[in-house]
């Protein structure tokens, strides 16, 4: 349980992580682009739902809305490299379960 709490204290502390939280805290007062990712998230369902080809257009041009704004980008991409973390120690443990399991058969 130690190792695995400074595993969580190694992710949170880098600035990856923290300029997450930064964005999304900043981003959380910003009323157009909650909004504006509201509407992208129950178009998805839609366009899910429905295969429509109407609604994949309204869904790109939200999309293409949503992607101009600077912090959702950046937001996005601290993001990713938060979850590109968390993916890598997963996978290591993944391994490790495997090779104690495999190991006592």
């Amino acid at each position: 349980m130690e190792e695995l709490n400074k595993i969580i204290d190694y992710i949170t502390n880098t600035d990856s992580y923290k300029n997450t939280i930064k964005l999304r805290e900043q981003m959380s007062h910003n009323t157009e682009l909650n909004n504006l990712i509201e509407e992208v998230k129950s178009l998805q369902k839609k366009y899910i739902k429905n295969n429509n080809e109407s609604i994949k257009k309204e869904l790109d041009d939200k999309i293409n809305t949503l992607n101009s704004y600077p912090i959702y980008n950046s937001y996005n991409k601290y993001l990713e490299e938060v979850n590109q973390m968390i993916s890598y120690v997963n996978d290591e443990l993944n391994d490790y379960f495997n090779k104690v399991i495999n190991e006592s058969n």
